[in-house]
């Protein structure tokens, strides 16, 4: 990110920038195209309300499989997000993954687990501009 924005300020330094030439250099650091990304956060308006269900199942090897069931409202069908999601092992252990989470509805399987879930924290520290609603399954 720091690079990201070094090679910003250098390029234009001086110059009148546009949101598209900061689409640019930020799509030359990833990699890829970031259309999605800024038709949804740039240039769009909607804020997405997730509702979210967890169950955790018993797996292979005492392991534990968690399934989230996510319901994506307030924004266009086509809106998708990387959210951060934390899962509680219990004894000072956690999960950590991002998920993706498109469209009206999203079911996603977690990488299996080495303990029964605790609990599970959707968004944690708030990292995506969001109302997170936790539902029951």
């Amino acid at each position: 990110f720091t690079a990201m924005m070094q090679d910003f300020f250098s390029t234009y330094r001086g110059r009148r920038a546009s949101t598209e030439d900061f689409q640019r250099v930020v799509e030359r650091h990833i990699g890829m195209s970031m259309d999605w990304f800024f038709k949804q956060w740039v240039y769009g308006t909607g804020i997405p309300t997730y509702r979210v269900a967890s169950k955790a199942d018993p797996a292979e090897n005492g392991q534990y499989r968690v399934t989230l069931r996510v319901e994506q409202e307030n924004v266009p069908d086509d809106f998708q997000m990387y959210v951060p999601v934390t899962v509680d092992l219990g004894q000072n252990r956690q999960g950590r993954f991002r998920v993706n989470v498109r469209g009206p509805r999203s079911e996603i399987v977690l990488p299996l687990l080495p303990a029964e879930p605790k609990g599970l924290k959707f968004n944690e520290l708030e990292g995506v501009l969001c109302e997170v609603k936790m539902v029951g399954w």
